[in-house]
């Protein structure tokens, strides 16, 4: 089975954060938004998202990674997501 390719991880994990997300985001999330400013992602969520990664895509997220850098925007966390899984598919 082949990794998922970047825009197949952000389009996951853009429905996971719509579906899941304590905050109204009916309009959708832009790319770009702070996750964490707009209270998308909490101290709660970030458990919630990180646990959900490990889960759908196979991967281990250490404690030392879940920095606001790779969890501030819904492309940083793509990216980070994307990362692992081709990290640990190699």
């Amino acid at each position: 089975m082949s990794a998922p390719d970047l825009m197949s991880v952000q389009k996951n994990l853009l429905a996971y954060l719509m579906e899941n997300s304590g905050v109204n985001v009916s309009g959708g999330i832009d790319p770009e938004e702070n996750l964490l400013d707009s209270g998308i992602l909490d101290s709660l969520g970030i458990a919630e998202v990180t646990e959900y990664m490990e889960k759908e895509f196979g991967i281990a997220i250490d404690e030392d990674e879940i920095t606001s850098q790779n969890y501030k925007t819904l492309n940083a966390l793509s990216g980070f997501c994307h990362s692992k899984i081709t990290s640990a598919a190699a």
